[in-house]
């Protein structure tokens, strides 16, 4: 078995990763730690996760009930982050619903991966 620190990043193929990490840092507000026209990485404020972006012009499938990644919100936040992504016109997959730790909403970034927005109203994992 191996013992781990977390996660330290996601690494996602995309069509311009400087768009990219833009997209991300400003709906997540995640700060970007590097970018070029090849690869960029953006970070979660206060912690150690990243997302990874390399340039690539393979096609990618992404669904809520196959590949996706979420990230997680406070009730506050979950009703702030459904305000931002009509303000910013990202678009939705489906959602809001509400299942038993608390709200959930499927969004599409700008390649086409599926992110989910959750409100956890339990940690799951504490």
């Amino acid at each position: 078995m191996i013992t781990t620190n977390g996660l330290n990043h996601l690494a996602l193929p995309v069509r311009d990763p400087e768009r990219s990490a833009r997209f991300y840092a400003n709906l997540f507000n995640m700060e970007i730690t590097s970018s070029s026209p090849e690869m960029a990485f953006v970070k979660t404020i206060g912690c150690t996760d990243m997302i990874a972006f390399s340039r690539s012009d393979v096609d990618f499938v992404s669904s809520s009930k196959s590949m996706h990644f979420g990230f997680m919100v406070d009730s506050e936040q979950f009703d702030e982050a459904l305000r931002t992504i009509e303000e910013q016109s990202v678009k939705k997959v489906s959602g809001p619903s509400r299942r038993s730790i608390g709200r959930f909403v499927f969004i599409e970034d700008l390649d086409g991966y599926t992110v989910e927005i959750f409100e956890c109203l339990s940690p799951p994992y504490a």
